[in-house]
Formats: structure tokens, C-alpha cells, sequence
């Protein structure tokens, strides 16, 4: 096999292992980091056949570069050397971005995977209603536990909404707008509070852009959401903003514990580790230790101190602003969805340590490396 033909038949494995990914992204974090590492594999020897590098700049090197060394210069000062070494697997998922954004050739490819992506998103959906009602007496947690899959559903919603809104075939606006609809219902069953707040967030970022006079509607949105709650969840909206009401106050104690802990190690944190060990030596006598802060901003202040901390602010604003201007740029819908579901992702990020959740944060980096992707293909790369 000469090396054209070899160069296309690996072109066409990191094709299908693309398609792979996409499909299994919203279910078991297994099969997309396998799909990583092939992906990976696949694409040094295409450089070595070819002789070419197969990187280009999306503009968010610098950004990347920043987390990467701050997770670095936090690393000898951990109070765990092994497992900050551990959690440095991290770092191997911003890979992802670039698969996606310079990986590929071809729009086709880019529109595959956005369906095979929303499409598989609404038969996660479709299973953990069915869960619901088999056990409705038990949050849908069918292949996560109830955050998790309350992140996963308010991303994949939101990616229904923006994409569909934005397509002109109207067979798919239709099939779209109803996944995004199943993912919605979904969200309501997993009882995550932080994960609905992003996502009404998420959805007046796309109603913002596509018709600013839909915001109007959220107060229906609202309401019909809180009606569609089964009554052994309305609760957990009634005292939503309770700061006495058991979860929220814990929540605030541990963000108080980690500003604490971030005064007594200001620079470089206590590594990237889990918090449990310090942790322990700052709580209350008849407290349970916790393994994290229920919050991104704390918990990077934490464990990586304000060099980390600046690190992952400038990472966030970067990207924000590389959405933004991407979506100014070409008006699609998936740098719609990409930023819709960032921000959502950071809200809830507010209440969850969602930054280290694996599977959550593999589909932040697929949804922004597809975005990426039209950058380099130009204006004509657009999903409609």
C-alpha cells in the first residue's frame, strides 16, 4: 500500500472514530477516550506519511498553554505528588478541540457529527425517562448519578434548541426541536437544580440571538417548567434561593471552608488533588469530609492557588470570546449551541465541580472544537 492510499485509509479510521465518538459521548466516558487515543495514534501517522504537520492555530493556544503550565508549577507544591500526577489525564481531553477543529477536512463530516451527537443525546434522554418511570421515586439516574446526568441533558437541550432553530430543512428543524424537547423533560426528572438554571440561562443566550423578542417568553417557560415538575420536586425550586435549606447551605459552609483553605495557601494551592485530606483538617468536628467544592472558581482556587486560578479565568474568557466572535462571523448553529452550552456549563458550574466531571467536560471540548472547525473552513462551513 503506497503512501496515498495508506494516508486515506487512515483519514477514513479517524473519520469513523469521530462518528464513534460523537454517538457515545452523552453515555459511557470509556468509549470516547479509547476514541481519543486512536484519534491521537491516527493522527501522528498521518504526519509521518505525509510529512506534514496537521495543526493549525484556532486562537486558543495561549489559553490552553496557561492552564497546562499552571497545572505545572502547582504540581511539586501538591500535598499528593501521585494523584496530582493522576489528574494531570486532564490535560489529554484539550486534544479533543483540535481532532475536531483541524482534524478534519470536510463540512459533511463537521454536519454528521452534530447529528449523530443530538440524535444520540435524545436516545440518552428517551432511557432515562423511561428509568423515571419505571422508579419515579428515585431522580433519573440511569447511567450517571443525577448531576451528572443533569449537566449532560441540559447541554444536549440546549444544542437541540440552537441547531434546530437554526436549520432550514424543515424534517430536521422538526426532529431536533422535539430531542431538544425529550432532553428538556429529561433535565426536569434529574432534579438538578444548578444544571436548570444553566440551561434557562443557555436558552435566552439562543433566544437572544435568534429573536431577542422570545425572552419575553421565559416567564411562561418558567412556569410551565415548574408545572411539569412531579410534586415530589417542586420543593427543590420553592427554596431554590433558601440559603437555610439544606444543600444550599452546606454549599455556602464549603465555599467558606475553600476561601479558607485558599488564604492559607494562596500562590499555588494545594495541588490538583482531591480536597478530602486538607479538607479534613478545617472541618467541623462532626462533619463529613468532601472531595471537592461544589464549585469550579473555589475549587481551582483551591487546589492550583491564584496562579490556577488566573490560568483558568483567562482560559474561560478566551474561549468565550472566540465563540462569540465565531458566531458574529459565520451565524451557525452550532457555534450557537457551542455558546449557549459554555455558558450554561459555567453557571452551573457555580454549584458543581462540573469542570471535573470527565464526561461533562469532554462534551464542553467536542462542542468547541466543532465550532473551531468552522473558523478554519471559512464562512461557507455553516450547518443549515
Amino acid at each position: 500500500m503506497n503512501s496515498v492510499k495508506l494516508d486515506i485509509y487512515l483519514k477514513n479510521v479517524y473519520r469513523s472514530f469521530l462518528y464513534i465518538f460523537a454517538a457515545a459521548v452523552p453515555f459511557y466516558i470509556f468509549i470516547p477516550e479509547l476514541s481519543i487515543g486512536i484519534l491521537l495514534l491516527t493522527w501522528l501517522a498521518r504526519i509521518l506519511i505525509t510529512k506534514r504537520l496537521r495543526f493549525r492555530k484556532i486562537g486558543l493556544e495561549w489559553a490552553f498553554l496557561a492552564f497546562v503550565l499552571a497545572e505545572f508549577i502547582s504540581l511539586p507544591f501538591s500535598t499528593n505528588l501521585m494523584q496530582s500526577f493522576i489528574y494531570l489525564k486532564r490535560l489529554l481531553l484539550f486534544p479533543i478541540v483540535y481532532f475536531l477543529a483541524t482534524g478534519i477536512d470536510e463540512e459533511s463530516d463537521l454536519k454528521k457529527m452534530v447529528y449523530i451527537f443530538i440524535i444520540a443525546s435524545g436516545v440518552y434522554s428517551f432511557t432515562g425517562i423511561i428509568s423515571y418511570i419505571i422508579n419515579p421515586a428515585v431522580r433519573v439516574s440511569h447511567i450517571h448519578n443525577a448531576m451528572t446526568a443533569g449537566g449532560i441533558t441540559m447541554l444536549s437541550a440546549l444544542a437541540g434548541f440552537a441547531v434546530g432553530f437554526k436549520t432550514i430543512n424543515k424534517r430536521w428543524k422538526v426532529l431536533f426541536l422535539f430531542i431538544a424537547i425529550l432532553n428538556s423533560v429529561c433535565l426536569i426528572l434529574t432534579a438538578t437544580r444548578g444544571s436548570w438554571v444553566g440551561f434557562f440561562i443557555g436558552l435566552m443566550v439562543i433566544f437572544f440571538y435568534v429573536n431577542k423578542k422570545l425572552l419575553l417568553f421565559i416567564p411562561v417557560f418558567l412556569l410551565v417548567f415548574y408545572l411539569l415538575l412531579p410534586a415530589n420536586f417542586k420543593y427543590r425550586v420553592e427554596n431554590i434561593f433558601n440559603p437555610k435549606y439544606e444543600s444550599n447551605a452546606l454549599r455556602l459552609h464549603w465555599w467558606k471552608v475553600g476561601v479558607k483553605i485558599f488564604t492559607d495557601h494562596p500562590l499555588v494551592g494545594i495541588g490538583d488533588v482531591g480536597a478530602g485530606d486538607v479538607y479534613r483538617k478545617y472541618k467541623d468536628p462532626d462533619e463529613k469530609v468532601i472531595g471537592h467544592f461544589h464549585n469550579n472558581f473555589v475549587h481551582i482556587a483551591v487546589t492550583l492557588g491564584s496562579v490556577g486560578f488566573l490560568a483558568f479565568l483567562f482560559m474561560t474568557i478566551s474561549i468565550f470570546v472566540q465563540l462569540i466572535r465565531q458566531l458574529k462571523k459565520l451565524k451557525s448553529g452550532w457555534c450557537l449551541a457551542a455558546l449557549a452550552m459554555f455558558a450554561a456549563f459555567h453557571v452551573n458550574g457555580l454549584f458543581e465541580w462540573n469542570f471535573g466531571d470527565q464526561e461533562i467536560i469532554t462534551i464542553i471540548w467536542f462542542t468547541i472544537g466543532l465550532a473551531m472547525f468552522q473558523k478554519i473552513s471559512g464562512p461557507d462551513s455553516q450547518i443549515n
